[in-house]
């Protein structure tokens, strides 16, 4: 698919969303929406559900549009969640835990002014961190759970809309969305989908996130992991991790992706969009 290169962002967008159909579907008695697309080609390959991440709830700085629709032409129909942002009660929670982390490290800098110098320690000895830094901290794991709940009810009534169409499923997820969906598939093997697709996945609670390559190589459907110079760090430090723990599990449908540009470029999205057209053509 080729659009103007001068042409203006709205215009391509408007041009973009004009097959897109807005469905709602229930999960637990609350109604979301999605975005449906179907398949430009002569061939329906599959259906593709793409779940934004939480801070990006259309996916548009992971340029989710122009995605859909180049997997439009290949022969891929797809479901767009649309990720609604926090409630103010997550909101609150989430303040509250950035204002406990502030207070706890005002606490200790306090204590560490008022109490005499240190007397000089073995050289043997290893130094140990006083405190996690508040950023860290500002997404407890109770929270955490509360947006798994929701992002798996959301999927499950998804694939069984999904899979009225008789083709195979694959699920693409971005970020923090992403990490959750690999805790939901290891823990639910019995989810019926081909392929996961992963964008710069990762969890902002360290010890959720130190899972996640182990996640990646257990999971029963093929994972193809990608990554992007503007994913989170932690999502990054990780790639060497994830390779070894495949290689350890035997996970041989498991590839891993590099992208060296934001994926809201028109040369990255084509690229991401023949990597993912490939990877599922190795498979059904």
């Amino acid at each position: 698919m080729q659009w103007p290169a001068n042409a203006s962002p709205a215009l391509d967008r408007h041009y973009l969303a004009s097959l897109d159909e807005t469905q709602t579907l229930l999960a637990k008695g609350e109604e979301f929406s999605v975005v449906f697309r179907p398949h430009m080609a002569s061939e329906h390959r599959g259906v593709v559900l793409m779940i934004p991440s939480i801070d990006d709830p259309y996916g548009n700085q992971r340029g989710f549009i122009f995605l859909r629709a180049l997997l439009s032409e290949r022969g891929y129909s797809s479901y767009l969640l649309v990720n609604h942002p926090a409630t103010r009660d997550d909101e609150q929670q989430s303040e509250a835990a950035q204002q406990d982390a502030s207070e706890e490290q005002q606490q200790d800098q306090t204590q560490q002014s008022q109490e005499p110098p240190p007397q000089p320690a073995d050289e043997t000895e290893q130094p140990q961190p006083s405190y996690v830094p508040g950023y860290q901290q500002a997404i407890s794991s109770e929270l955490l759970d509360k947006e798994q709940q929701r992002l798996s009810a959301q999927l499950t009534s998804l694939l069984e809309r999904a899979q009225e169409q008789g083709k195979a499923v694959s699920v693409f997820a971005a970020g923090r969305s992403a990490g959750l969906l690999s805790e939901y598939f290891v823990d639910n093997l019995q989810v019926d989908i081909n392929a996961f697709i992963a964008v710069g996945a990762y969890l902002p609670v360290p010890a959720r996130h130190h899972h996640i390559s182990a996640n990646l190589s257990v999971m029963p459907p093929a994972v193809l992991d990608v990554y992007t110079p503007f994913d989170h760090s932690w999502a990054t430090q990780q790639r060497p991790q994830r390779r070894l723990w495949a290689e350890k599990n035997r996970k041989f449908d498991y590839r891993q992706r590099t992208l060296f540009a934001e994926l809201s470029e028109q040369q990255q999205i084509h690229r991401l969009a023949t990597e993912i057209d490939g990877f599922l053509r190795r498979l059904f």
